[in-house]
């Protein structure tokens, strides 16, 4: 209560003494609202470092000489942008290699699948008749001889050598059928059904080299920066051979300790507020992991809160501190969230205060917060009390002294200071 009085007394003060300035200066048009208590969890702040969301060691997939290394430390790489380039002169040759046997495959196919020629077709028939007038030659030529021979009018010898011609006339009868037949009928289905998964299995070898081409690049597997370079122009990368670290830092993981006491009342996606010093600023974020193992040695548990690093203001390493539960609901006082203004690292709450010749006039004062309760945050500092008016819109101009005021609705139409909040900061002001 002290401290409040106190405050408020500063802001009169400070109005007293800048009352030329607040004069000479132009009025700003303000939305307001009334602090009001609500049920918000107690909070703790905790101290955390700040880590990327995710971390990846690329690595090669094919081994190979590196040509070309385009990343160095601290490049932004964009998504599949090149970190590493291999030598692939050999790989090249492969792949011409490939390709030449599988056109040949290819052809072979489309060579049975054609069926045979009409010239082959004119062959094989030509052949066919042929091989049957032979037959039929040597077919009565045997018949005589048989004749001669059971008339004992022709020797052993005549009638074996007749046999044989024979036989050997009727063999080549049959073969030239049969090849005129397997010409026409073409090739058969297994044979053309062999040569198809031939050229599947040649079309495979041949992108496996391709492949092997394209993995040559090796590129970022997502938008990050390179934090450490691990192979260099001229060096034999093996299979999983590491050639770069890179890290995403779109968004960011604030891992923290809590204590113990306050592991019951956390809860994943839970709204959290993280301050970072060196930046002087504060982020929003939300609980992200909850890990359900203590460090022996302290009895706290490391928890990872999620924070939008959009503006990529964020880096792995950093200094934060975030406010989060630690203890059952209770009243507390609580402004909308648009009533909140920091500046350099410092939260503040513009407080409408007695200006100059009865008017109003808004002050920053500073606040430290707690948790969040939907659209609206816990005050856990002492001068913010319930009913005071808190501005919510219009405080993008406000220097450190006080700044004349018009209090305006939504839509920009000027309304009159609410009887209740004018109470309140005489009041405040006493």
């Amino acid at each position: 209560m002290l401290r409040t009085i106190l405050v408020a007394s500063t802001l009169v003060a400070l109005a007293a003494r800048d009352t030329q300035t607040f004069g000479q200066m132009p009025v700003t048009k303000v939305v307001v609202a009334e602090a009001r208590e609500v049920e918000a969890p107690r909070t703790i702040t905790v101290v955390g470092t700040v880590e990327p969301a995710r971390r990846s060691r690329v690595c090669s997939e094919i081994p190979g000489l590196v040509a070309e290394m385009p990343g160095r430390e601290g490049d932004l790489i964009p998504t599949r942008g090149r970190i590493c380039v291999l030598d692939t002169d050999t790989l090249t040759l492969q792949l011409a290699e490939e390709q030449a046997k599988l056109a040949a495959l290819q052809a072979y196919h489309q060579e049975l699948l054609a069926g045979t020629r009409k010239e082959e077709l004119t062959r094989l028939k030509a052949l066919m008749d042929e091989a049957a007038a032979r037959y039929q030659r040597w077919e009565f030529e045997m018949e005589r001889i048989e004749k001669l021979y059971a008339g004992r009018d022709s020797n052993d010898k005549e009638y074996y050598d007749t046999r044989a011609e024979f036989l050997a006339a009727e063999r080549r009868k049959i073969a030239a059928e049969a090849a005129y037949n397997l010409g026409v009928e073409g090739p058969r289905k297994e044979t053309i059904a062999r040569a198809a998964h031939e050229v599947t299995e040649q079309k495979a070898a041949v992108l496996r080299v391709e492949t092997a081409i394209k993995k040559a690049t090796i590129r970022a597997p997502f938008n990050g920066y390179i934090v450490e370079r691990m192979a260099e122009v001229g060096e034999w990368i093996p299979v999983g051979g590491p050639v770069a670290e890179m890290v995403d830092l779109s968004s960011v993981l604030v891992r923290v300790d809590v204590p113990e006491s306050a592991l019951p009342y956390l809860v994943v996606g839970d709204p959290v507020l993280v301050k970072v010093d060196a930046l002087k600023r504060s982020f929003r974020g939300r609980v992200k992991h909850i890990m359900r193992q203590a460090d022996p040695s302290a009895r706290t548990f490391p928890v990872e809160i999620e924070v939008n690093n959009a503006e990529g203001l964020l880096a792995g390493g950093m200094f934060a501190r975030a406010t989060v539960a630690s203890g059952p609901a209770e009243r507390a006082v609580a402004v909308p969230k648009d009533a909140i203004v920091e500046k350099q690292g410092v939260i503040y709450v513009a407080l409408v205060m007695p200006g100059n010749n009865g008017g109003m006039a808004g002050v920053l004062s500073p606040v430290t917060v707690g948790a969040d309760v939907g659209d609206w945050i816990a005050i856990t500092s002492a001068n913010i009390r319930p009913g005071m008016q808190v501005i919510t819109r219009g405080t993008e101009r406000f220097l450190p002294f006080p700044t004349p005021i018009q209090i305006v609705d939504e839509k920009g139409t000027p309304v009159a200071m609410p009887a209740g909040g004018k109470s309140t900061q005489r009041k405040e002001g006493t």
